[in-house]
């Protein structure tokens, strides 16, 4: 399992969330992951699977997650300078519905879907709604910050997610094997 560079990048995963993450991703080739940030998660997914990463975000200011200047100004930089040596990660710079629309016009299907975009009950359940049908039999749709300071989350969850347990703040519809 490699969580390096994971691991030194910024952002709120746990260690275990990370572990947690590399091991789904390892027997994962198609992922989304909603919410990227600076690519903590992403670099999580990325170098523990053979297959791609898209990762979906407007990489934007917004009240939950305020915007940090980098050098260059822009969470977006970041992100690209924290996954630029990673080959199979596919940034989308446009909104979680857009995307879902676009890869549903295409046919695409998930082995695993990453919530961890927006955080409010409505997002988190357009989220939950328009990106299920895109998963493969037996994917895996899971997502972050079920604990916390984000009731909307876990009320979206246990509203359209009936089977899911915990690992930390992340929730997941994968059984205990």
């Amino acid at each position: 399992m490699n969580l390096e560079r994971s691991l030194s990048t910024d952002g709120w995963m746990e260690e275990c969330e990370l572990i947690y993450l590399a091991s789904a991703a390892k027997r994962s080739l198609v992922i989304a992951e909603l919410g990227s940030w600076k690519g903590r998660s992403t670099l999580a997914l990325a170098e523990n699977t053979d297959g791609v990463v898209f990762c979906v975000d407007v990489w934007e200011d917004n009240p939950l997650r305020p915007m940090y200047t980098g050098v260059r100004g822009s969470i977006f930089w970041e992100f690209q300078e924290n996954t630029h040596e990673i080959t199979n990660v596919i940034p989308l710079v446009t909104t979680t519905d857009l995307a879902a629309a676009a890869m549903k016009e295409i046919g695409a299907k998930f082995d695993l879907v990453f919530i961890d975009a927006c955080h409010d009950f409505d997002s988190v359940e357009r989220d939950i709604l328009s990106w299920r049908p895109l998963l493969r039999d037996e994917g895996i749709l899971c997502g972050h910050d079920f604990i916390g300071d984000y009731p909307g989350v876990a009320q979206a969850v246990k509203l359209h997610v009936p089977r899911y347990r915990l690992i930390n703040s992340i929730w997941t519809t994968e059984p205990i094997n």
